[in-house]
């Protein structure tokens, strides 16, 4: 890729620098303070790092110019490391994951890790607030989340969810890159909501046995709640936690409930009730 080619979030950069004290500095500002040691030619370090937040969820864009190994003392987020171009490797603990086209790395929040980059790496990164996502796994199954929520290293491109988010990803920094912000309140919990089920479902963790077990239909009476609910609300966003939270049974069941009963999920009846509102039905 060229130098002066546009990357991904160029729009929201980070930082653009050959100094290594400045690039560990910005990166802190987002995550915590990393250790950089170029393994290749130490003039040749050229950072081109760009980050955009949401709410809960940031998207990050790197690329360092050399080879290089950053370490962090630990993980402050649920991290899943999308690699564009070039290879490397990521250790945590005994574990280690290759990057590469076919392959990346999710990093458990609270865990030491190190990346080996090579001189042409380029990757997006994924954050996730460590409470948003054991939430979304607790509306999920129903379960309380009492030992911390930990995922196996590699990653596995073939599974349907994740190979979405591979896919989305990239769609949604360009999204991101382009579109005029601020960005609608439902769009940005819509879009997080669905980031947050693609990776749980997507990726090997503790609790992944919960998730394949067949969910408890809700009686038709809670699925009605739900509607009704959705109703009184459509000026706003809705999650399937507060869902969950309304009718009393997982978001998992009352989403598959949903399903079966009315032909389309939770979020497409709330995005049509907020249509309907807004005078577009």
């Amino acid at each position: 890729m060229a130098a002066d080619s546009v990357r991904p979030l160029d729009n929201f950069q980070l930082i653009r620098s050959s100094n290594l004290d400045d690039v560990r500095d910005a990166i802190e500002r987002i995550c915590s303070r990393p250790a950089l040691t170029p393994a290749g030619d130490a003039g040749d370090f050229n950072a081109r790092i760009n980050n955009y937040q949401l709410r809960r969820i940031g998207l990050l864009y790197a690329t360092y110019g050399t080879a290089i190994e950053v370490a962090f003392p630990e993980s402050l987020y649920f991290v899943k490391m999308l690699p564009m171009r070039g290879g490397g490797e990521v250790i945590s603990g005994p574990m280690s994951a290759s990057l590469n086209n076919s392959g990346g790395a999710v990093i458990s929040t609270g865990c030491p890790y190190k990346a080996y980059y090579n001189r042409d790496y380029e990757f997006l990164a994924m954050r996730i607030d460590p409470q948003a996502l054991s939430d979304k796994l607790t509306a999920m199954t129903g379960a309380t989340v009492n030992a911390p929520l930990r995922f196996n290293l590699q990653q596995n491109f073939k599974h349907p969810a994740t190979l979405m988010l591979r896919q989305y990803i990239p769609l949604l920094a360009d999204t991101l890159n382009s579109a005029t912000s601020p960005f609608p309140d439902w769009w940005i919990a819509q879009t997080e909501q669905l980031l947050m089920t693609l990776f749980l479902c997507g990726h090997r963790h503790n609790y992944s046995h919960l998730m394949e077990q067949q969910p408890r239909d809700p009686a038709p009476q809670q699925v009605r709640r739900a509607e009704e609910y959705i109703e009184a609300n459509a000026q706003r966003a809705i999650t399937l936690e507060e869902l969950a939270e309304v009718t009393g049974v997982s978001a998992f069941s009352l989403f598959s409930s949903f399903k079966k009963s009315r032909g389309y999920s939770p979020m497409a009846f709330a995005a049509w009730q907020r249509a309907k509102r807004d005078g577009f039905q």
